[in-house]
């Protein structure tokens, strides 16, 4: 008669067979010798891991801090002066049930998004001027290694059971076994256990002094990619004022020729220099958010034709 034991280490090596189910048979197996600290882990693989509770290392992974632009799309949040901040909230535990981070890996998405506890995220928004949420991106690759290690864990507690003469007769074990499981201790294929992150464990560090920035490592960084709350209000002001001037010059002029359209942005031209509020709106939307910011706020096919009589105006100030 087959051994669960055995069968157990053969599904351990067979990469089609689900860590998920693994963690099934492995509950059995701990469940019938009497193993409590195996069966406890293996509930908390399979059910995640609650606020409070202690997460194994392998656990422990490295993301990077992005925040949703509008205009951008997720760009990287920098703490310039502040890289201990950045490697405290950069490091997480990953609580998540098994079957949730089997289901990210088939997903078509390339990274998991971890929203910080609340009162953390209030901080750093508070503390850097945030209006943009910050969030926790973990890649694929971080997920697929707490995978192989609660694979790993697996493998090497059933070769100790065998190991310590316990491979069980089907789906039974003996008396004596038991004894032998009662009498070990395998905490230690689990390994070292740290305290799942909280607002406390932030309590000590200063964020005061620090800046903050965006942009793209390994590029020149031309100015700040998180904008605050006026920036973006004055991007968003201006480039709807825009894209309506433009809107409503194309009821009066035809716009099917180089030469016509031409017409139409000397005439937008003219009327935005006939308002400096909104001149000024404009000139300001530009050197805070950039030339192509600006084109993809204003989305309108004139906007490349118009730039070209507008950019100068911020040499002119």
């Amino acid at each position: 008669m087959n051994s669960l034991v055995i069968e157990l280490q053969r599904d351990t090596l067979a990469s089609s067979v689900s860590i998920l189910n693994l963690l099934r048979k492995a509950l059995v197996v701990a469940q019938k010798l009497g193993i409590k600290e195996f069966r406890e882990w293996i509930e908390l693989e399979l059910n995640g891991y609650s606020t409070g509770a202690k997460i194994p290392e392998y656990r422990l992974v490295t993301g990077e801090v992005k925040a949703w632009n509008p205009f951008q799309g997720w760009v990287p949040v920098i703490f310039l002066n502040a890289p201990e901040v950045a490697e405290t909230i950069s490091n997480w535990n990953i609580g998540q049930r098994i079957s949730e981070l089997e289901a990210l890996l088939k997903s078509e998405h390339n990274t998991l998004t971890l929203r910080f506890p609340k009162t953390l995220e209030c901080q750093l928004m508070q503390t850097f001027f945030l209006d943009l949420q910050p969030v926790l991106h973990i890649s694929k690759v971080s997920i697929s290694g707490i995978l192989e290690a609660t694979r790993d864990v697996i493998l090497r507690w059933s070769l100790q059971l065998e190991e310590d003469g316990i491979i069980g007769e089907g789906m039974t074990f003996s008396q004596q076994e038991k004894a032998l499981a009662s009498s070990h201790n395998y905490q230690i294929f689990i390994g070292n256990v740290v305290e799942e992150k909280n607002m406390s464990s932030f309590q000590n560090n200063d964020f005061r002094g620090a800046s903050i920035g965006g942009g793209v490592a390994g590029r020149d960084y031309t100015g700040d990619v998180i904008h605050n709350h006026t920036a973006q209000q004055n991007l968003a002001e201006a480039a709807a004022e825009i894209q309506q001037l433009l809107k409503q010059l194309e009821q009066s002029y035809p716009t099917e020729t180089l030469t016509q359209k031409a017409v139409v942005a000397e005439e937008a031209i003219k009327r935005i220099e006939n308002n400096p509020t909104l001149k000024e709106r404009v000139i300001g939307a530009l050197k805070s958010a950039g030339k192509e910011a600006f084109k993809e706020a204003v989305a309108h096919p004139l906007v490349n034709v118009l730039m070209a009589g507008i950019e100068g105006w911020q040499e002119e100030n």
